[in-house]
């Protein structure tokens, strides 16, 4: 991979992580908040129930229904590792990649990419199986091609370009070991 092609992705995955911190904070870790301050009307982070509910009634997203709807029981794990894995690794990522990536920030990039991978991936499988009868086609292809399919292909590209950066370090350890 030739720098220029490295930096651009780089910039690309800056973008992505700047993009990924308000949303976690403004949709995917909603839940974990005290619901007093979301979801009565008078709640200073109303518009966050506001936002949730534009997005249910537009893309009839069944994980992000209130109760007494039936999630997964994967889904509050995933966003368990939205909190202590997710976020603070999209904080720390904004600045490594302004600064320049390690070698061990690569390694976490790789593990942040394989995890991202498998558990969009786990969602997208989950949203094709639902009911027809309640989630129509389109919406189906909305979310799994559209939304969750967008961060499932950035997240492949991740994983796939981390490997290689850690795989080419690996090999040019190697070799120098050999030289010796």
């Amino acid at each position: 991979m030739t720098s220029s092609t490295r930096s651009i992705l780089d910039r690309v995955y800056l973008v992505y992580f700047v993009i990924h911190i308000p949303v976690l904070f403004f949709v995917d870790l909603v839940p974990l908040y005290p619901k007093s301050l979301w979801v009565p009307a008078s709640s200073p982070l109303h518009f966050l129930f506001s936002l949730r509910q534009y997005y249910i009634a537009n893309y009839n997203d069944q994980f992000f229904l209130p109760p007494p709807a039936e999630i997964p029981s994967f889904f509050p794990l995933f966003a368990f590792l939205e909190l202590v894995f997710h976020l603070p690794v999209s904080l720390w990522a904004v600045g490594a990649l302004r600064s320049g990536l390690s070698g061990s920030a690569e390694l976490l990039l790789l593990v942040y990419g394989v995890e991202t991978t498998l558990t969009t991936f786990t969602c997208i499988y989950d949203i094709l199986l639902w009911d027809p009868a309640i989630v129509t086609a389109a919406q189906k292809t909305a979310l799994a091609g559209g939304l969750y399919g967008g961060y499932l292909a950035l997240a492949v590209l991740l994983t796939i370009d981390m490997y290689a950066r850690v795989q080419k370090r690996l090999n040019a350890a190697d070799a120098a070991k050999k030289a010796q």
